[in-house]
């Protein structure tokens, strides 16, 4: 047991290592989708790493056969997605959080949406070798607006960002490693312990000087806009509406253009 950890349902948590915490996303039966209950959790969770000098890094993983399928979409269509948004304003639940700990981010199964930005917003991706990868959002008429397209645009050449942020189509993990996405692939039974090692690796430097230069790296990194004023355009068209009628029926959306 933690010393006065939070306490949590959706989000599991133990310490498998010393100066380690290891989060595991557990919606299981939602493919690990977060609503607004499992991110007050997760934000819980990174209060109390950041409070507890004995936490240098974070692993971050999901339950089941998915890491994180993004946001759930049933809870976020309901308030025109400001129910999914962090504290911060965030469209993942990591996204504007400010973080001085390092997370590792341990794909165990797919990351979709949401769920791809959470990870890109960890600081290193491990990831299972049967892994796939997607940002759908343009198939729903939604925009990836957790931290994509500023993500991929500093991490890929253009035409390869437009490839995952235009089309939606998923690419495996052997792909997105070639691409520099991901730090090393794992297999399935053994990517706990791939991101322990990696953990253990980043914990031999000194906390203090790995945190700092991660920080002036990031500030290199991060891109200024948001997509807001994209986000609440868009929102006013017809294929919007129609996108979450068509997810909601299971259906194929039928797209106007307008």
């Amino acid at each position: 047991m933690l010393t006065d950890e939070p306490l949590t349902h959706s989000v599991l948590a133990d310490r498998p290592a010393p100066n380690v915490l290891c989060l595991t996303l557990h919606r299981p039966a939602q493919r690990n989708a977060y609503n607004a209950a499992m991110i007050a959790e997760l934000e819980q969770w990174l209060d109390y790493s950041e409070q507890n000098p004995e936490i240098w890094t974070v692993i971050l993983t999901g339950s089941g056969s998915a890491f994180c399928s993004g946001a759930d979409l049933q809870e976020a269509f309901s308030e025109g997605g400001k129910k999914v948004c962090n504290r911060s304003g965030g469209y993942n639940p990591l996204q504007h959080q400010p973080r001085r700990k390092i997370w590792i981010a341990a794909l165990n199964g797919h990351a979709v949406g949401g769920g791809l930005e959470m990870a890109l917003d960890c600081d290193f991706i491990v990831a299972s070798e049967q892994v796939k990868i997607a940002l759908p959002e343009v198939t729903h008429s939604l925009l990836p607006l957790g931290g994509a397209i500023s993500q991929l645009a500093a991490r890929l050449p253009g035409n390869l960002a437009r490839e995952l942020l235009l089309i939606g189509e998923a690419i495996d993990a052997h792909r997105a490693l070639t691409l520099g996405l991901f730090n090393q692939l794992a297999a399935p039974d053994k990517l706990k312990d791939a991101a322990l090692a990696l953990a253990a690796r980043i914990n031999r430097g000194a906390p203090l000087a790995v945190q700092a230069c991660n920080a002036l790296l990031k500030q290199h990194l991060t891109a200024a806009a948001d997509g807001e004023d994209a986000r609440q355009q868009l929102q006013q068209s017809e294929d919007y509406q129609e996108g979450q009628r068509a997810f909601i029926e299971r259906r194929p959306a039928r797209w106007q253009g307008r």
